[in-house]
């Protein structure tokens, strides 16, 4: 099921408490965008599915995010900061491309700001 617009949701499973953004990938795969990083859910489940499969990636690992696109299917990929290696986050169906560059734009900001707070520490 393709997700039109990111949802909003505040359950994430590594950033308990916290509001998230969730973007909907091919076969019900997710992407979740919170205050402290980002989590890719690859299948759906229920809570504790989530707790046990998802991948948290907190801002301070990543270097930079970005969509890209491959014929029609788009791509969320992440710059892990240790190695400068790209890393697949998200595979994204025609119709998931557009949500998937809105919840970017937070992750940028929320990006900037983690980079701003280390910086002044």
């Amino acid at each position: 099921m393709a997700t039109a617009t990111p949802s909003i949701g505040s359950d994430a499973p590594h950033d308990e408490g916290h509001p998230f953004i969730e973007v909907g990938g091919v076969e019900g795969s997710r992407l979740r965008v919170t205050q402290l990083g980002l989590t890719v859910l690859p299948r759906p489940g229920t809570m504790s599915d989530m707790r046990r499969d998802g991948r948290f990636w907190a801002y301070g690992l990543i270097q930079d995010v970005r969509l890209e696109e491959s014929g029609s299917m788009g791509i969320v990929r992440a710059r892990v900061r240790s190695t400068g290696g790209e890393v697949p986050l998200l595979l994204l169906e025609p119709d998931q491309i557009a949500a998937a560059q809105r919840a970017l734009e937070m992750v940028w900001n929320l990006m900037g700001a983690m980079n701003a707070r280390r910086i002044g520490a």
